[in-house]
């Protein structure tokens, strides 16, 4: 008897994933910070006081007024990276506080 349906546990959670947009979104959202850790790195992410998604909209707090300025000029190469991290077009807008 062939194995015709062999998939591993990644594989399948990508295809649940990719055929159910709602559990996805709720999923990724929970993960922003994590994404955002590993996208920005150590240093601004000792910066960052918090974070908080909601309907496309990412809040970005930090602790850092130059850090604050540099990022704002940077918002849509951030808002780049994050979605290609995520694999999704979850992130529409950034702000910067």
């Amino acid at each position: 008897m062939g194995r015709h349906n062999d998939k591993n546990i990644k594989e399948v959670l990508n295809d649940f994933m990719a055929s159910n947009a709602k559990v996805a979104k709720g999923y990724y959202t929970s993960h922003i910070d994590e994404v955002w850790k590993q996208e920005m790195g150590p240093i601004i992410s000792n910066y960052t006081n918090k974070i908080y998604f909601r309907d496309g909209l990412l809040k970005i707090y930090l602790t850092s007024a130059p850090l604050k300025k540099e990022l704002s000029m940077a918002k849509v190469k951030i808002i780049e990276n994050l979605n290609v991290a995520l694999g999704l077009e979850l992130i529409k807008e950034v702000e910067i506080y």
